[in-house]
């Protein structure tokens, strides 16, 4: 090994891999890595630590460690490792395993997913993932589990609408219904709870909901899933959103339509296009866009998609100028 490299780690619920790959690694050795096994708790942690200096490793050349976006593993890891080693890079767990094709294996173990994550890191250097704040936490955990609420009310709808011969089944759908409800306003007096003990996240709310068609339930999604969008440039915001075109072609003969990357948050996407929907009638600068885009001969879902990216950037807009929404102000 030499003097810097990246530390891949590949999470399970009770254990994780954990591979080393030096800056001048090349992929075709990913067998001759350095790789262990260790318990997924604060011991294995000690342990990880102890089995990088027995490797003759100083631990201030390690330049960060890579592991997979699996929802609440990687977050548990994270505040495992409390900032004992390196910034961690949580990645987009397909983007290792285009990698890893690249490179002509078949095979999958924990082991070639830690050494693959090592070599992957080497190869693009990601970004350190910002750590969410415990009330940043909280409220991705509460939107998410008020998304699940109201699917479960549209499902007793649904139900409901059917021809259902069971008095008793009827009568357990609506109770069920009437508790999905009581249980979505304990959710949103939570949501305002959080966001209103925040000076600061109070503060960006205010100014998202001055936009017009960007109501509560959008806001709580983006402060959820973004935090502080102040740590964004554009183009990582809208690329986080996932609300870019794709471009599909290929020679003189293949030219598909463009359409939505449909990469990152797909519940930040849900929200924008609900938003948008109010938003191309009643925000100003959201109408003027899409009519122009409308004048172009662009079909109706082109229009929204696009419009949903303006409508992010707008968002951010507000919350980077500090200046609430005006009709008369050119957002950049």
């Amino acid at each position: 090994m030499r003097n810097s490299y990246w530390l891949g780690v590949d999470l399970s619920k009770e254990t994780f891999h954990a591979a080393l790959a030096a800056l001048d690694s090349s992929p075709s050795a990913w067998a001759s890595l350095p790789n262990a096994e260790f318990e997924n708790s604060p011991a294995g942690i000690d342990a990880l630590c102890a089995w990088i200096a027995q490797q003759g490793l100083s631990l201030q050349s390690l330049l960060g460690i890579c592991v997979e976006a699996t929802g609440r593993y990687a977050w548990t890891f994270v505040a495992q490792l409390d900032g004992r080693l390196a910034p961690v890079s949580i990645v987009n767990p397909a983007r290792p395993v285009a990698f890893a094709k690249s490179m002509g294996l078949r095979d999958k173990t924990d082991r070639i997913d830690a050494c693959i994550l090592a070599l992957y890191a080497v190869a693009h250097k990601p970004r350190p993932t910002p750590v969410p704040t415990s009330i940043q936490q909280q409220l991705r955990e509460l939107t998410a589990h008020y998304a699940q609420e109201r699917r479960e009310i549209t499902a007793c709808h649904q139900r409901l609408s059917e021809a259902i011969a069971s008095p008793l089944v009827r009568k357990q759908l609506i109770a069920r219904t009437r508790a999905a409800h009581k249980r979505i306003e304990a959710i949103e007096q939570e949501l305002h709870r959080l966001i209103a003990q925040d000076p600061a996240l109070q503060h960006d709310a205010t100014l998202i909901q001055s936009i017009p068609g960007v109501a509560a339930k959008t806001c709580r999604i983006i402060l959820a899933e973004f935090g502080d969008l102040r740590r964004y440039s554009r183009n990582e915001l809208v690329a986080l959103a996932g609300v870019f075109p794709k471009q599909y072609s290929s020679g003189k003969t293949i030219h598909r339509k463009p359409r939505m990357a449909k990469c990152g948050g797909g519940r930040v996407r849900a929200a924008l296009y609900m938003a948008v929907l109010t938003a191309r009638r009643f925000c100003p600068q959201i109408n003027a866009f899409s009519n122009r885009l409308k004048s172009t001969g662009k079909h109706n879902a082109q229009i929204h998609g696009a419009a949903m990216r303006k409508l992010l950037l707008l968002i951010r807009a507000v919350v980077v100028n500090d200046t609430p929404y005006s009709p008369n102000y050119a957002f950049q």
